[in-house]
């Protein structure tokens, strides 16, 4: 039986906010900790590091208005996160909780925070983003440390200044790998290679915007195109 520290991520939403945890995740694993990962359903479909094994859903609403309704819902949905997280955490006893906030979603990482202050189990946030996030901004000052992959970011804020470490964004072993690829300047004959890239697995932006653009290119570039 494996008696190593756990660490619990918590990411949700997109792949913006899961694949920097899952990152980290590679990374803690090679040290020999333990790692699980607390998200909703949407993310838990696109981990390739995570088994199903080691995922524990925490039930999670997107905030969409401010109606009656819209509001009742989303604290529901909020109770039942934190009930699942208070769960987690008496029978997972991990040794600290590490959020990376979630978009639209952002319960699957406020109730394990939360939860883990009210058992006295640290807790860290990793901000990607030069504006805290909506979940990051309400836990800032309910957690132990904060990440951030920019500088600047709580410049203006110093009692959270002085818990926050610059730390850049975690990459994934195979994003890594990429960068070492030799770059082989493009022949006037040769292939034409576009990289197209949108956020959350491929903004609906770049679909509308991209075809459009390309349709727009000389005749002669099409067949190039890779």
């Amino acid at each position: 039986m494996n008696t190593s520290p756990l660490i619990l991520l918590a990411a949700g939403g997109t792949g913006g906010h899961l694949f920097p945890a899952e990152a980290l995740g590679v990374e803690l694993i090679r040290r020999g900790l333990r790692v699980r990962l607390a998200t909703d359903s949407r993310a838990s479909r696109y981990s390739g590091l995570f088994s199903k094994n080691t995922i524990d859903l925490v039930p999670s609403a997107t905030v969409r208005s401010r109606a009656p309704w819209s509001l009742a819902y989303t604290g529901l949905m909020l109770a039942a996160g934190t009930a699942v997280s208070l769960s987690l955490m008496r029978r997972l006893k991990p040794a600290a909780v590490v959020g990376f906030g979630g978009y639209p979603t952002l319960y699957p990482t406020l109730p394990p925070l939360l939860a883990a202050r009210l058992f006295g189990v640290p807790g860290v946030i990793h901000e990607a983003n030069a504006v805290l996030g909506r979940a990051n901004r309400f836990l800032s000052t309910h957690v132990n440390a904060i990440a951030t992959s920019l500088p600047g970011v709580l410049d203006r804020d110093p009692a959270l200044a002085g818990k926050t470490t610059i730390v850049g964004t975690p990459m994934r072993p195979g994003i890594l790998a990429g960068a070492a690829t030799k770059y082989v300047p493009p022949e006037l004959t040769g292939p034409f290679r576009l990289l197209v890239v949108g956020g959350s697995q491929g903004a609906r932006v770049m679909a509308d915007i991209v075809p459009g653009a390309i349709e727009r290119l000389e005749p002669a570039l099409w067949g190039r195109l890779v």
